[in-house]
């Protein structure tokens, strides 16, 4: 306690986390903030559609939840600081019986305790920052993906997912040939590779119609080149 520092000057990535969750609508008392940046970011180049705005609800679902789970853990750690404190706080009158002990002393053990439970705050609103930035990712990155596929592209893509269904994994260059095909990146096709094979095992009996008509396909395309005539070589 001797050795223990004066109090200090806030804590720069605390007040960028508190800012961060500020601006994202999940800290102070506007709700919805981070929606609207991204809905207004999505939708720069025109009106939101229907399925904008369900998507825009759905992400204001789960913005409520990580911005519910957040204040819960918050009120559970201010609560635990303050019982914490207090019992310090007493069982450091009950020592002045037999010892001095100084206001000093017990504004220095109360500031121990807020700088340790301070760091535990720093781990949550760090967590909770990282939860709201991959929200935000998922939601851009699911409006750019619907405004920039075409139909052409969707098609070069499931065929190569049904085509290799026992193992839908693309290799980088793979992905790097699917991209150049469908004009888009390869982390877009990234990103639709990892959301397909989650819809597909969620629901197979949904998308087996889809599979078999795919699979008619690579069989019709096989048999019309079993059937195109090769030119005899010299050795037959």
């Amino acid at each position: 306690m001797r050795n223990a520092q004066e109090e200090e000057p806030p804590d720069p990535q605390l007040v960028r986390l508190d800012n961060m969750l500020l601006a994202e609508g999940v800290a102070g008392p506007e709700k919805g903030g981070g929606a609207a940046a991204a809905v207004s970011a999505a939708t720069s180049s025109g009106g939101m559609s229907p399925d904008s705005s369900l998507e825009h609800s759905d992400y204001k679902s789960k913005l409520s939840q990580i911005r519910n789970i957040y204040h819960t853990e918050l009120e559970k750690y201010e609560q635990a600081c303050s019982e914490f404190t207090t019992h310090v706080m007493n069982l450091l009158r009950e020592q002045s019986r037999t010892r001095p002990v100084s206001p000093r002393e017990i504004e220095r053990m109360v500031a121990i305790i807020h700088r340790k439970f301070s760091s535990i705050q720093t781990q949550l609103k760090q967590s909770t920052c990282e939860a709201v930035m991959i929200l935000r990712s998922r939601f851009l990155d699911a409006r750019r993906k619907r405004r920039n596929f075409s139909k052409q592209a969707t098609e070069v893509l499931n065929e190569y997912f049904y085509s290799h269904l026992s193992n839908p994994y693309p290799s980088e260059e793979a992905k790097e040939e699917l991209a150049k095909q469908c004009s888009i990146t390869m982390s877009q096709v990234s990103n639709w590779f990892g959301n397909k094979r989650i819809r597909y095992k969620k629901n197979i009996g949904k998308f087996q119609e889809e599979a078999n008509l795919y699979a008619m396909k690579t069989a019709l395309g096989a048999t019309q080149s079993e059937e195109s005539p090769h030119t005899p070589n010299s050795t037959g």
